[in-house]
């Protein structure tokens, strides 16, 4: 048996997230789908996270246990050819047979787009936030630096969620500008369910002055999900890169 990973793109637009559910399509269910078809084998597949409905991944990284004969640096051409236009594997590659995509990471780096101009473009639907308001980038920065380190993110989590513990360590956290667009950049060593959504949401209502920097910081201290920002559309979030230890043989 071989351990397979994966590295692979996709547009969630039309998902109901990365992992199977019983009340829609699934990234999963189409990847694991798609590898039957390539090397008549059933897997069963392991994704470093489940991103929602609606969230997009520039590198998602998936693993996976099978016996083809096929070179595992090819495996992807033969999967993407059952793959529709908005999933892709980028490569395929073995790894040690004790890596698991999950477990193994050591953290990951998202970003959430926001359109800041007055001409919201067509192609940008699903894509990005529109949010055509000013904004004191100076303020979003100074907000998004007290997110590093590690808080109690109580009041940045779906009132939902079935997580045990709210504790998350960020390692970095930042807004950059490019032209009308607006880049929301978060690495931790986990998330919870809607957290980058939510941050991102309370950290705009700082940005247009609806809220303080001193009121910002108070919810970073286990503080009720009520208090704190709207959820904003998923449309805008993309899981960007994985972090792995280099003794798993990976990248």
């Amino acid at each position: 048996m071989k351990n397979i990973c994966l590295i692979i793109e996709y547009i969630g637009t039309n998902y109901c997230g990365f992992q199977r559910q019983r009340n829609g399509i699934s990234i999963q269910q189409v990847l694991e789908e798609a590898i039957f078809k390539a090397i008549n084998q059933k897997v069963n597949t392991v994704a470093s996270g489940r991103t929602d409905a609606g969230v997009h991944a520039l590198n998602q990284v998936v693993n996976f246990s099978c016996s083809c004969n096929i070179p595992s640096d090819k495996i992807h051409y033969h999967i993407n050819q059952y793959l529709p236009k908005d999933i892709r594997i980028k490569k395929s590659f073995e790894v040690d047979e004790n890596f698991n995509s999950r477990k193994s990471a050591i953290s990951k780096t998202y970003f959430y787009k926001i359109y800041n101009g007055k001409n919201f473009s067509v192609f940008d639907e699903d894509r990005s936030l529109f949010f055509p308001y000013k904004l004191d980038f100076y303020l979003l920065n100074k907000g998004a630096t007290l997110v590093k380190g590690q808080h109690n993110f109580s009041a940045f989590v779906c009132s939902n969620s079935t997580s045990k513990s709210f504790v998350r360590t960020i390692y970095s956290c930042h807004f950059k500008r490019e032209g009308d667009y607006i880049f929301f950049e978060i690495t931790g060593n986990g998330f919870l369910y809607n957290m980058v959504r939510i941050l991102v949401g309370t950290l705009l209502e700082v940005g247009v002055k609806k809220r303080t920097i001193e009121d910002f910081k108070n919810l970073l201290n286990g503080a009720d999900r009520k208090l704190a920002g709207k959820t904003v559309s998923a449309g805008g979030l993309y899981l960007k890169q994985v972090q792995y230890d280099t003794k798993g043989n990976l990248i």
